[in-house]
């Protein structure tokens, strides 16, 4: 199961145990101001579990996962790639350039060293480059000298080929902290979510991919795809390069209009 899969269950689990836990306290003979207490911290609990691990969900609003709406009815896509760059990113750059469209990497920095010319092609060719950490590395956990190891690490392991990062950031899978949003305005980013995923990483055929990143295809998307694995060294994301034509075309036909997030940070 992939990780961004295993999100999506998780988020499923949480609802379905604070139902049950719901009802299974409000059958049990207490006193009301009882119950309704025992209620009120499982509601703080799963809130809480739901910052840590639910991408988008933030109740201070310090997390953007979609573009905003538009006066002019303009559809808005903004295409993201998480993970790389790898030895298939130049794949994902010839299909951008051949259909004319401008997409962010958030790029892992340990990647982005192994990789230099690659990462430098991505920059030079109009795409924006954001910050992915040093390494692929879950922090909701961490504290705040760890988080700022991985933002400051990868910012100085992109400049260190050339790259000059956007202010944006996405924290591997999406996991988020206290901390990690108080380093992250220590530095003056932006965190940034996603308000559609495919879970391309766990190699599904590519008309699953086609369809699941079109179907509920709404303007303002955020679309989350991967030109890497991780940190391994050379991941198979063949699926994502055979769908990734049909995704741009189909989106297109429907009036899509695919954007940079740093246009609106």
């Amino acid at each position: 199961m992939g990780a961004k899969r295993g999100i999506w269950v998780q988020r499923v689990l949480v609802f379905l145990l604070s139902v049950a836990g719901f009802f299974i306290v409000c059958s049990l003979p207490l006193p009301f101001l009882l119950k309704a207490f025992v209620v009120l911290i499982g509601v703080m609990v799963g809130g809480y579990i739901a910052f840590l691990r639910v991408p988008a969900f933030d109740p201070f609003f310090r997390v953007r996962w979609r573009l905003p709406k538009n006066s002019e009815g303009k559809k808005w896509c903004a295409i993201t790639f998480d993970d790389g760059p790898s030895p298939s990113t130049p794949k994902i750059l010839d299909i951008l350039k051949e259909e004319g469209v401008r997409a962010t990497f958030f790029m892992v920095g340990n990647n982005a060293l192994r990789y230099p010319d690659i990462a430098r092609r991505v920059q030079k060719e109009g795409h924006v480059v954001g910050l992915h950490g040093l390494e692929h590395k879950k922090l909701h956990n961490a504290d705040a000298g760890e988080v700022d190891r991985q933002i400051s690490g990868c910012i100085e392991a992109l400049r260190s080929i050339g790259i000059e990062p956007c202010k944006i950031y996405r924290s591997p899978h999406g996991f988020k902290s206290r901390a990690m949003f108080k380093v992250a305005k220590k530095h003056g980013l932006e965190v940034w979510a996603w308000s559609r995923g495919i879970w391309d990483t766990d190699r599904p055929p590519p008309d699953v991919l086609v369809r699941r990143a079109t179907r509920l295809a709404r303007s303002g998307m955020v679309l989350l795809v991967h030109d890497g694995h991780r940190e391994n060294r050379d991941p198979d994301i063949s699926n994502l390069v055979v769908a990734l034509p049909a995704i741009i075309k189909e989106l297109r036909s429907r009036g899509f209009l695919f954007v940079t997030l740093d246009t609106f940070s």
